[in-house]
């Protein structure tokens, strides 16, 4: 009898994900929490791109996008513009104050991510280099976007600490705590970054950046990017791969998969979401 959940199509797709019209995961889905990529991928679907990031988020890809446009020959203040520009046109929902300082912050970031890449080679480096990758057993690809890539030699992931809100000073301004760079890579970049490696196989490493300073992580500098430990985050992502399919072989409808998995609503990162999408979430686990 021919098993219709072990079928493929041309090309090279398991059915089950098709069902639910995913033809690949990305590194982003799979860091995400099951429930709530239950919500966002297959409740949601393609309505999941209406969902607006904060103003954390917002800077971090303007200065990425800067950092990227300067390595590739435009003029850092030409860049830094672009990237105000960029920043200013996010519909983000959060408050002004928050606004104005990061927009304020950009240039300085961004002088200090060109800094610190510079004096570690990337100088060539391809912004955006699209990489593919399979895990055994899993029936779809894992598709990425790495920031910067120099050729046959090594890759990086950009990541921003942003200031944070403190209280209110004696003059009524508001007060603020500066991003500040972590002591080791943080577990969910590493992950990502042991995808990317997996594909690309060449050296991985993570920029820091802050208003203050940039640091680079590298295997030469750090145990978290060794080899041994990115073939551990690439079976643990792999494991992560395989639930999600044997989810969708049980069954493709959310309602179904919603039940049998706790949403967890004190994982405040999972579910920062707007008060129209949090609504949604949480008829669909009927809480």
């Amino acid at each position: 009898m021919l098993n219709i959940l072990n079928m493929r199509n041309e090309n090279d797709i398991g059915l089950e994900w098709l069902s639910v019209d995913l033809d690949h995961l990305s590194p982003s889905q799979l860091l995400t929490s099951t429930p709530s990529w239950i919500f966002k991928y297959l409740h949601l679907g393609k309505d999941r791109r209406k969902i607006v990031v904060g103003e954390n988020a917002a800077l971090g890809s303007a200065v990425h996008n800067a950092i990227q446009n300067v390595l590739c020959g435009i003029p850092t203040t030409d860049a830094t513009r672009e990237a105000q520009i960029e920043f200013d046109m996010h519909d983000a929902n959060e408050d002004n104050a928050k606004r104005i300082k990061y927009r304020g912050i950009i240039p300085q970031m961004v002088q200090n991510g060109v800094d610190v890449l510079l004096e570690n080679g990337f100088f060539a480096a391809i912004p955006e280099e699209k990489i593919t990758t399979r895990f055994d057993g899993v029936n779809v690809d894992v598709i990425g976007f790495v920031d910067l890539v120099v050729p046959k030699t090594i890759f990086c992931e950009m990541k921003t600490k942003a200031p944070r809100k403190t209280r209110l000073l004696k003059d009524g301004s508001q007060g603020w705590s500066k991003g500040t760079l972590p002591k080791a890579p943080e577990k969910n970049h590493v992950m990502q970054s042991a995808i990317y490696q997996k594909a690309l196989k060449i050296t991985p490493s993570i920029c820091y950046i802050t208003e203050a300073e940039a640091v680079l992580y590298t295997p030469f500098n750090c145990d978290e990017l060794k080899a041994e430990n990115l073939a551990k985050c690439v079976e643990e992502m792999r494991q992560k791969a395989l639930v999600r399919q044997n989810l969708l072989k049980f069954s493709d409808d959310p309602k179904v998969l919603a039940s049998i998995v706790d949403p967890d609503w004190d994982h405040a990162y999972q579910w920062k979401l707007e008060d129209e999408f949090l609504e949604k979430a949480k008829k669909l686990w009927e809480f």
